[in-house]
């Protein structure tokens, strides 16, 4: 007889091995009963073939049919428990009920089955029976008789084998096996076999399940957690306490008084059933307390939730090491929830840390030990190998699972079916090509470099996520409103400010706001607008830190704004225009307009001239702060009724009379070489006079007769210049060696000589004429009176 061993599949977990090693005693123990009964039917075998052919069939034939049936009947029944317990622990539970049925049979333990199976195999009695055995057999089988022997045996059991009688036997052998296994010996044996599994096959070896996604060890830009609350804000960072500093975890922090909360993805929960949480996390002095909720919603339900559950309130974390709580609650009427972390505020108004991570929520009321990813599968596999295979014709499908590769193969189409299919979420599935007809909805698409020809979507998230002055935004943003936000943090001018630009409404607009004062309750702020039809650059600060562009009441010390319909609008200290020359200019050369508008010079700049250009300057202007350059104009100048031409001539434009007055309007002296003039006219008017008396011409004249006369040339005459004759002023002797009465001398209003009075001097030189008309007219007289006398 072939010895028939059992067919044997090996599960790597921990709490599956003791059926690995029931089975084995198992099938060593029925390959041991085999062996003895194939010894001793083919030793019965072969004798009886040389006694009588009819008496050994009939032997081999009852043996062999209840030989069959036992282990049909023993291999279906193993096959069934194996195939219950399986599913059992598929589904997370303990025992199964299959297994459970394997009660109240023998009282030998799974050890005493053990030790004297053990016993038997390595017996030397066994072991030398074993080889008489097999040399027994290998003699019979070659023997030309018994070779003939086996034809008419096989001929005979095959008449019999149909037969009545044999068929009624078969059926009393069945019932006798079924009693063998329904008896209370053998269900004891059951029992202690299905007490040895639930002991091995625990929660706490098999149950490795956590509802949690994104648990622990978060990636920056890929968060998954959210925060909300007022000044709140969550972060992926390490700390000393986990891992010393090798990992990260979750951080919620908040300067402010009012609770901030963290919020998990949503998973999926039963109703009414227990649950256990765990955590581990750690807060600095100065956070208030810690809370847990579970906040959950039935299907269907569009609500945020419908049931709360604080199952941590008012906890105190350890500040100084990673603290470690479990909680275990009955769920309500939810089959969705979400976890819930609330720092409860700052006592001190400074920033208040609370660090968690190692977030598992698993059925029942004990706690197990934590693994990390939190959709690992509930049974995890060991080094072995699984190749589950289906082959039909030249097709092959295929599972073949062993440690760190894993194989699915189908030949025609692979379906994933589930109410939900998740994917590793710690190391990325890689899919070379996929052709998705539907939609990919719900979580993140993370990808290198995504093509198409139209993509939708309500919100887009570029770079790392930022962590810098309680800013978190993304670099590059595209919300749901359609504008666009770009933020990054900067040195400008040895300082760090936050920087950001936004296209929203048509507008494009910039923002920098410096992260430290530089004034008392001042930080340096600035903001561009640009759109319709007007640039607008506004200059200034805000009163506080304003990382996330919050404050609007940014106060203006400057603005420049471009506008098509007013044109270019200047105010500030600084605000200004400047022109630095050209690329020939080392330095800066050029002119600055001032916010009044004012003209000064940039750099070296002397002049600004206004022209036709450089050769065709319709007027120059000198801006340099020696003087040294003048304004000069190169064509006629009109000043209302005034022009001067360039042809050195002042014109009065309407024909009227030209006036030099002083600022209080006095006429204003003259100075002048030679006059030419057609006519002289003096004012004269007594209207205009005061103090007005005759004059004693005797006086007058002998003034003027004292003058001295001299004829002279300027020192500036050339030999064609003619003789000159006038009375001089002395302004060289101080001795006067030329007399000019002081009447007839002018000064300017510093008391310096001047020169002549003319007009005195002329009015003088009347007064003289007319005192000698009437020295005249006397001598006339007397001369009359001597001609009579003469002629008398």
């Amino acid at each position: 007889m072939a010895e028939s061993n059992a067919a044997q599949v090996i599960l790597t977990d921990d709490g599956l091995k003791i059926i690995k090693a029931q089975n084995t005693a198992d099938n060593a123990a029925t390959q041991a009963g085999n062996a003895d009964n194939a010894a001793s039917i083919a030793q019965s075998m072969a004798d009886a073939a040389k006694k009588a052919a009819d008496s050994t069939y009939a032997y081999a034939n009852s043996e062999i049919t209840t030989l069959s049936n036992a282990t049909a009947k023993a291999q279906s029944t193993a096959d069934s428990a194996f195939s219950q317990a399986t599913k059992a622990i598929d589904n997370g539970q303990v025992t199964s009920q299959a297994v459970t049925d394997l009660k109240d049979g023998s009282k030998l333990t799974i050890a005493d089955l053990e030790n004297g199976l053990a016993t038997k195999v390595a017996n030397s009695e066994y072991a030398s029976y074993k080889i008489q055995t097999a040399d027994l057999i290998g003699s019979k089988v070659d023997n030309g008789d018994f070779s003939t022997y086996k034809t008419q045996t096989a001929d005979l059991i095959a008449s019999k084998v149909a037969t009545k009688d044999f068929s009624a036997y078969q059926a009393t052998t069945a019932k006798l096996i079924d009693s063998k296994v329904e008896s209370s010996d053998f269900n004891t044996y059951k029992t202690q076999t299905a007490d040895m599994i639930a002991s091995k096959v625990s929660k706490k070896d098999a149950n490795n399940v956590n509802l949690i996604p994104y648990s622990a060890m978060p990636e920056a830009n890929n968060l998954q957690w959210s925060e909300s609350g007022t000044g709140g804000t969550l972060i992926a960072t390490t700390h000393a306490f986990y891992h010393s500093g090798a990992d990260p975890l979750y951080e919620l922090n908040t300067a402010g008084s009012n609770e901030v909360f963290a919020k998990s993805p949503r998973f999926k929960i039963n109703a009414n059933a227990t649950y256990t949480l765990q955590l581990k996390g750690f807060a600095s002095s100065n956070v208030s307390s810690m809370d847990v909720y579970v906040l959950g919603r039935p299907n269907g339900s569009t609500s945020d939730y419908t049931v709360v559950q604080e199952i941590i309130k008012g906890t105190v974390l350890s500040m100084s090491a990673l603290d470690y709580r479990t909680v275990t609650f009955t769920t309500g009427a939810i089959d969705e929830a979400y976890l819930r972390i609330d720092n409860n505020g700052s006592t001190n108004g400074k920033t208040s840390i609370l660090g968690f991570t190692e977030l598992k929520l698993e059925p029942g009321d004990t706690a197990t030990p934590y693994v990390y990813g939190a959709e690992d599968s509930m049974i995890a596999q060991m080094a072995d190998d699984i190749n589950l295979r289906v082959t039909k014709n030249d097709l092959i499908d295929q599972i073949n699972i062993q440690a760190g590769n894993t194989l699915i193969s189908s030949s025609g189409q692979l379906t994933l079916s589930g109410k939900t299919i998740y994917f590793d979420t710690v190391n990325p599935v890689i899919i070379p090509s996929a052709n998705i007809t539907g939609e990919l909805t719900g979580k993140k698409l993370i990808a290198g470099i995504i093509n198409g020809s139209t993509i939708n979507g309500t919100a887009f998230n570029a770079g790392t996520q930022l962590n810098q002055y309680g800013n978190t935004s993304y670099p590059m943003t595209i919300s749901p409103d359609g504008s666009l936000n770009s933020t990054t943090f900067k040195t400008i001018a040895n300082e760090t400010a936050a920087l950001r630009a936004s296209l929203k409404d048509g507008i494009f607009r910039t923002n920098l706001r410096g992260m430290t004062p530089f004034a008392t309750g001042k930080y340096s702020a600035a903001d561009t607008a640009l759109g319709a039809g007007q640039l607008a650059l506004h200059e200034g600060y805000s009163t506080s830190q304003d990382a996330n562009f919050t404050n609007n009441s940014l106060t203006s010390t400057g603005y420049v704004i471009v506008d098509a319909s007013n044109g270019m609008t200047l105010h500030g200290d600084n605000q200004q225009i400047t022109f630095n020359g050209t690329s020939a200019d080392v330095a800066p050369k050029g002119i600055i307009i001032t916010p009044y508008g004012n003209i000064n010079p940039n750099g070296t700049q002397n002049i600004w001239y206004v022209g036709n250009g450089p050769t065709m300057k319709t007027a120059s202007f000198g801006i340099d702060g020696s003087g040294a350059n003048n304004i000069q104009f190169n064509r006629s100048l009109d000043i209302g009724n005034f022009n001067i031409n360039t042809y050195h001539t002042i014109t009065s434009s309407d024909n009227g009379p030209i006036h030099f007055n002083r600022a209080n309007g006095k006429s204003v002296d003259i100075y002048a070489s030679t006059v030419h003039y057609d006519s002289l006219v003096k004012s004269s008017l007594l209207s205009v006079k005061k103090d007005v008396r005759k004059v004693d011409t005797a006086y007058w004249a002998q003034l003027v007769n004292s003058i001295d006369l001299a004829t002279y040339q300027y020192k500036t005459d050339d030999n064609t210049s003619h003789l000159r004759l006038s009375s001089i002023v002395d302004d060289v002797n101080d001795t006067k060696q030329w007399q000019l009465p002081d009447v007839f001398i002018s000064r300017d209003e510093n008391g310096k000589l001047n020169g002549v009075d003319d007009s005195v001097l002329l009015n003088a030189t009347l007064a003289t004429v007319q005192e000698q008309q009437k020295q005249i007219s006397a001598l006339n007289g007397h001369l009359l009176e001597l001609e009579a006398k003469l002629n008398g």
